[in-house]
């Protein structure tokens, strides 16, 4: 079991004058205890889980353990659960107060561990897909797990997985005057209210524009339909979010380009209803009316007299980003859209090798992970027509190496929009009400470390949503504290804050 360094159960305020976060419990863990790999999943009021891997292994198997907090962040129960060596933890996805951990090893076998974050109560499925299957996803529904999966680069199936009894079928992807070669998964999506699963296909052909199929499958995988979204869409969707508004019927924004390029030019937003695209809008960054705030004066200033340039010409400026969107909010009278900006980031390496007994010095560059800039809050009407834009920064203390979504949402019956996201070593809130005013915008001092004397030296932190006003901070910190006869000390910490 970790070892507390202490639990602050006393009400810390934040000072600043700017913030009304409360801080209202902290725990701290030294990193090195002996478990490494620390993670939290928040479950409402049911409490949250802390999900950590023991670093010796345990008669030649990893150790991974499972410790459930309450509310008040007070430790009531905690699992272990053993898995082989080989197995490494490929997938992991929580839902309906469940947290599903999905282990698997170079030869396709795999284990599936489903463990209840109010009862603890465990299911462990095991099995093995065909040799040199490629698993890209995982989503659960129901009693399912479902995976896209790529057998040999000549087969894409979907992979359903009861991850109660273990029973497991496969269900093929065919797109018709494709090769499979030519097929990519853009995006799963499941919809609990609707009992169905939505796969998004990027299917290319030639020199021509990227199309979208939408393949529909009910809760156990079984197939349903397909329907060619992009069918007479001149431009190239770079990424989706759907929201199903009826039977049949859904709304789809995200991000576009004008050629088949990684990074988008601009949103759209579009309806389709039984297969057919009723309207789609598009809406390029330059137009946004806020999309530059974050950037200095001058800069904008710059980029205004670059536009009006290109317009003369007739020419249209764009801009390239990457957007890690948000699943649509879908309001009484319209819908909520939110981005995250992101870039890709290297570093040189230097490496050396040897020719006939010769040392030969080379560099290479090497992808060193995603840094997020800015985000975006747009609100649509009911016919996809943009009625207002926000804009503002965000620069989270690390940079992941996969596409994340750093902003977290208030959920509930509100009358606004209420954000939270960490920002360096800060936390940063903001409101926007549903006419696109802001009503407010806070930053927090330093997250706090609860002792007196603390000088917090670095800090990787997330911030989640968790239940009514509150949300979880978490993440490592580097500490000293003179004060204490401390040089310095690593932590992983949680704490506890309530937005006002």
């Amino acid at each position: 079991m970790k070892k507390y360094l202490f639990a602050l159960i006393g009400l810390l305020m934040i000072q600043s004058v700017n913030s009304q976060l409360k801080y209202e419990k902290r725990i701290e863990f030294e990193l090195k205890d002996g478990y490494a790999d620390e993670k939290i999943f928040t479950f409402g009021e049911r409490g949250l889980l802390m999900r950590s891997k023991k670093i010796e292994r345990v008669e030649n198997d990893e150790e991974w353990k499972f410790d459930f907090y309450s509310t008040d962040i007070t430790l009531e129960t905690t699992k272990t659960f053993r898995v082989d060596r080989k197995y490494y933890l490929d997938e992991t996805t929580q839902i309906n107060g469940r947290l599903h951990s999905f282990f698997r090893n170079k030869k396709g076998e795999y284990a599936l561990h489903s463990i209840d974050s109010k009862t603890m109560e465990e299911f462990v499925v095991k099995g093995s897909f065909p040799k040199k299957t490629w698993v890209q996803e995982m989503l659960i529904i129901g009693d399912y797990a479902h995976f896209y999966t790529r057998f040999k680069k000549r087969e894409l199936y979907l992979y359903s997985l009861n991850w109660k009894t273990g029973e497991s079928k496969k269900t093929p992807i065919n797109i018709p005057n494709y090769k499979t070669k030519s097929l990519s998964l853009l995006r799963m999506q499941q919809f609990e209210e609707t009992d169905e699963l939505l796969v998004f296909v990027r299917a290319v052909s030639g020199m021509k524009t990227n199309e979208i199929v939408v393949v529909r499958y009910d809760s156990q995988g079984n197939y349903l339909e397909r329907f060619l979204l992009t069918e007479d869409v001149e431009r190239n969707f770079i990424s989706i979010s759907a929201s199903p508004i009826g039977d049949k019927h859904y709304v789809f924004t995200g991000t576009y380009s004008s050629n088949k390029t990684n990074s988008s030019q601009g949103l759209y937003f579009c309806e389709s209803e039984n297969g057919k695209m009723n309207y789609v809008e598009y809406y390029n960054f330059a137009d946004l009316e806020n999309f530059f705030t974050y950037i200095s004066d001058r800069k904008q200033e710059k980029i205004e007299k670059k536009k009006e340039r290109k317009k003369k010409k007739g020419r249209e400026l764009k801009f390239k980003y990457l957007i890690a969107d948000h699943p649509v909010i879908v309001l009484d009278e319209g819908y909520l859209f939110i981005g995250e900006a992101y870039y890709p980031t290297y570093r040189t390496e230097t490496y050396t090798t040897y020719s006939n007994g010769v040392a030969v010095t080379q560099t290479r560059q090497v992808f060193d992970g995603y840094q997020y800039t800015h985000a975006v809050v747009t609100r649509y009407n009911k016919y996809g027509e943009m009625v207002w834009d926000q804009i503002f920064e965000m620069y989270p203390s690390y940079k992941p190496f996969f596409v994340k979504r750093f902003i977290s949402i208030a959920e509930g019956a509100q009358d606004a929009l209420n954000l939270v996201f960490a920002s360096r070593s800060r936390i940063v809130s903001k409101s926007f009400s549903y006419e696109g005013e802001v009503i407010s915008d806070r930053t927090s001092d330093p997250i706090e470390t609860g002792l007196d004397g603390d000088k917090t030296k670095w800090s990787n932190s997330n911030v989640d949503y968790w239940y009514d006003d509150y949300f979880i901070a978490y993440g490592r910190q580097k500490i000293k504290n003179k004060e204490k006869g401390q040089r310095k000390r690593f932590v992983y910490f949680v704490n506890k804050i309530k937005f006002e």
